[in-house]
């Protein structure tokens, strides 16, 4: 299988359902076994306790609950969900972890670090399943060999704190001014804050980076954290979700979001199924009920983050998924561990 990075490739947002005939030839001539939903009667675990592992945000898990409790009473009667909760870095580090001491407790995997999927898949870790709701998404969210899909995107744009008085930044690329203060995650914890270095060390270099530590850029926690730097005025700008600076501001928050110039960066957060879940109808159930347009619908209005299915509108002051995938960069050529051994050089060494 072939190496694919964090990122999205550039594409249109025509749906899978175009290419998924083709697709599924060619797994079955290369001896992939694909399991295509709803399942067969060869599934086992019709019902029982599904443990997804997550960095979906404690607030959105509570209200999406109810919709994916209800959206499974009809799909899959006694099925049942229990969560695991914690960044994508955290997640990864806890399911390495358990599959190294000889099996983890996850079915469903939903975090946001695409490279870690890309990591998982060529291990071996993943059940190809295609999901019918996964077909209405764009060729350029769902894995090529049906390894995972899209659950939902976040976007890191530039966060303006209400204490800066200057010239806005209106670029990724302007943050590097010598007037402004700066602030972003550290991605060697935060998965998204991962993805977003990996695309912007692709579209500006390393040197850009370099720049941004020489004027003493703060590179610490996740979206809060930054958040809370820009909130109380220790930085100017800060690169940050989108969803992070909305939901702030729906508790009254005076942070300001740029859409940056250069594009902001589409961060997807993909779903799959792990080993375990290999003959568990539960956990394709649970899956399906992921995607689906309720529970979508819930993430958009409850997360503040995109849909993949075009169909389902975007968040209120988020541009529209087509202009989101429009600017998204070619894959970077380094992996993870790189993007993360360089940024640690730069920042921490």
């Amino acid at each position: 299988m072939r190496d694919r990075q964090a990122l999205p490739a550039r594409a249109g947002p025509a749906p899978l359902a175009a290419v998924l005939l083709p697709l599924l030839l060619v797994l079955a001539g290369a001896g992939c076994r694909v399991e295509v939903g709803p399942p067969g009667e060869a599934s086992e675990a019709r019902a029982g306790t599904v443990h997804v592992y997550t960095s979906m945000y404690k607030e959105v898990i509570e209200a999406v609950e109810p919709v994916l409790a209800k959206r499974l009473e009809i799909a899959s009667p006694g099925t049942r969900v229990e969560w695991f909760q914690s960044g994508s870095e955290k997640v990864a580090q806890r399911l390495d972890a358990e599959l190294a001491a000889g099996g983890s407790p996850c079915d469903v995997l939903l975090t946001s670090d695409p490279a870690y999927y890309r990591r998982l898949e060529r291990e071996g870790r993943l059940v190809p399943y295609v999901s019918p709701a996964a077909l209405r998404q764009p060729r350029s969210l769902v894995d090529p060999d049906g390894s995972f899909a899209t659950a939902r995107l976040s976007t890191m744009v530039i966060g303006i704190s209400p204490r800066h008085a200057g010239e806005r930044p209106r670029s990724f690329a302007d943050l590097g001014r010598p007037d402004l203060r700066v602030t972003l995650g550290d991605p060697l914890s935060s998965g998204t804050t991962l993805t977003a270095v990996a695309a912007l060390s692709t579209r500006l270099g390393w040197d850009w980076f370099r720049v941004l530590k020489a004027k003493g850029t703060v590179a610490a926690g996740g979206g809060g954290a930054v958040m809370q730097r820009l909130e109380s005025g220790e930085a100017d700008a800060g690169i940050v979700l989108l969803e992070n600076i909305l939901l702030a501001r729906a508790r009254g928050s005076k942070v300001a979001a740029v859409i940056p110039s250069d594009g902001a960066v589409a961060i997807p957060g993909p779903i799959a199924l792990l080993q375990r879940a290999r003959r568990s109808e539960a956990a394709r159930a649970v899956y399906d009920a992921i995607l689906s347009e309720e529970v979508q619908r819930a993430i958009v209005a409850l997360g503040m983050m995109h849909s993949p299915d075009p169909a389902i509108p975007p968040p209120d002051g988020a541009p529209p998924l087509e202009a989101l995938l429009a600017g998204s960069e070619e894959p970077s050529a380094e992996t993870s561990e790189k993007v993360k051994e360089t940024f640690n050089a730069i920042f921490f060494r």
